[in-house]
């Protein structure tokens, strides 16, 4: 009997794993604004889902799961620093804030989700024109040399792009139960 683990299950939850760590990261940083232990906590909190991981089924919400997980290693942080004469949130308001701080990024997933959405809806090339803007280190102006357009005729196209994807975004968060 074979009993390594089962590779695909291995490599989706490392994948979940990696989507969600910019959630993770800000979930925490909300329950303890400026402390510098934010990274500790994320690192003991990908650690414990890890070694957990088999108490996860995929196909469920692994988000909400992992700020659960996450919840737990900041009030054991909390605890600890209550011993060491730190100033910190009582437990309660520790909880309303990760209660309040899930609520947040369940809202701003469906934004990203929504635009994505209007950008697959968007002409070749303005989709273009935001990748070169949003994800190129080189500025508007090696984009106006290659694409032949002015600087102030791709500022414009921009501005209008952003419009565009805002009120995409506002209408479809509306038509799924008014998020916006």
């Amino acid at each position: 009997m074979d009993e390594t683990p089962n590779y695909n299950q291995s490599a989706e939850f490392v994948s979940l794993m990696t989507e969600h760590q910019s959630d993770l990261w800000a979930f925490i940083l909300a329950q303890l604004p400026g402390s510098p232990d934010v990274a500790d906590i994320l690192q003991k909190t990908n650690l414990t889902l890890w070694t957990k991981q088999d108490q996860f089924e995929l196909g469920t919400n692994f988000k909400a799961w992992a700020f659960s997980v996450a919840r737990f290693e900041v009030l054991t942080h909390l605890k600890k620093a209550k011993r060491g004469n730190w100033l910190c949130f009582r437990e309660d308001l520790s909880e309303t804030i990760a209660e309040e701080s899930g609520s947040t990024f369940d809202g701003q997933s469906a934004k990203l989700e929504q635009l994505d959405h209007c950008i697959s809806k968007l002409k070749p090339a303005d989709q273009d024109l935001l990748r070169h803007r949003y994800l190129s280190k080189e500025g508007l102006q090696a984009y106006s040399e290659t694409s032949g357009r002015s600087i102030s005729a791709l500022s414009v196209s921009l501005y209008r792009v952003r419009s565009v994807l805002r009120e995409c975004i506002q209408r479809g968060l509306k038509a799924k139960g008014g998020l916006a």
